[in-house]
């Protein structure tokens, strides 16, 4: 997905040396200004982001199936539950909006288990989050660098602007991806909303509302974090 500088032709070496600590090898020529972009794999974070973005973009039914289809979780530890085989079952017919509930209400008859597995669930995602953050900064921090310094050098007379144009490309897919995760981040939220309203509606120490606030903050930072790619690329 992701082009690299194949700095075949440089001048500058504060260029060379910020390529290098992005693990690029440049050569240089001497009287020869030029910097090229090539196509390239993916970076490991790059990687890593479009696949979290994906993950996310599941509803909560089709990730917990999805992972326990992988051999990730096949069973509660309270043993004779059949909740994660009717939520493979739910999840072949098709995930819908609030299949969640419907889920929960289905397969835990009091209110307790409910918001038992309601929580259990909210962790998870609220782990994935925290997760997926962290790469999307990685992946912002670098973007933001090499691109500045790509247009620095097209300042400078070093490149050219079809070269910074797919440099920028890069960064348009990786935020593509960033707001990929956002979307995913946010419809499981209102997932867990509706599971608030309809099972634990009372105020106090018997409902997610910590988790929910959790989760609510780490979305605001991952939206600033997509905002601040925007805003330089």
């Amino acid at each position: 997905m992701a082009y690299r500088f194949s700095a075949s032709k440089l001048v500058s070496a504060g260029l060379v040396g910020s390529l290098a600590l992005s693990a690029c090898v440049p050569v240089v020529t001497p009287g020869i200004p030029t910097v090229t972009v090539t196509r390239g794999t993916a970076t490991p974070e790059e990687a890593e982001l479009q696949r979290r973005s994906n993950a996310l973009q599941k509803t909560i039914i089709e990730g917990a199936a999805t992972g326990a289809a992988a051999g990730a979780a096949l069973s509660l530890a309270n043993g004779g539950d059949n909740f994660w085989r009717n939520v493979l079952v739910g999840a072949v017919v098709g995930g819908v909006a609030g299949s969640y509930v419907a889920s929960l209400q289905r397969n835990f008859s009091d209110r307790e288990s409910q918001l038992k597995q309601a929580r259990k669930d909210i962790k998870a995602t609220n782990s994935d989050v925290a997760a997926t953050l962290n790469v999307m900064r990685t992946v912002q921090r670098r973007e933001v660098a090499e691109i500045n310094e790509l247009r620095a050098a097209l300042a400078a007379g070093r490149t050219d602007s079809a070269s910074l144009a797919a440099r920028i490309s890069v960064a348009e897919a990786n935020l593509a991806d960033m707001e990929g995760a956002i979307d995913g981040a946010e419809n499981r939220a209102a997932e867990f909303t509706q599971a608030r309203a309809a099972i634990a509606a009372e105020p106090g120490n018997g409902n997610i509302d910590g988790e929910l606030s959790e989760l609510q903050n780490r979305i605001a930072q991952m939206r600033a974090v997509a905002e601040d790619l925007s805003k330089n690329i």
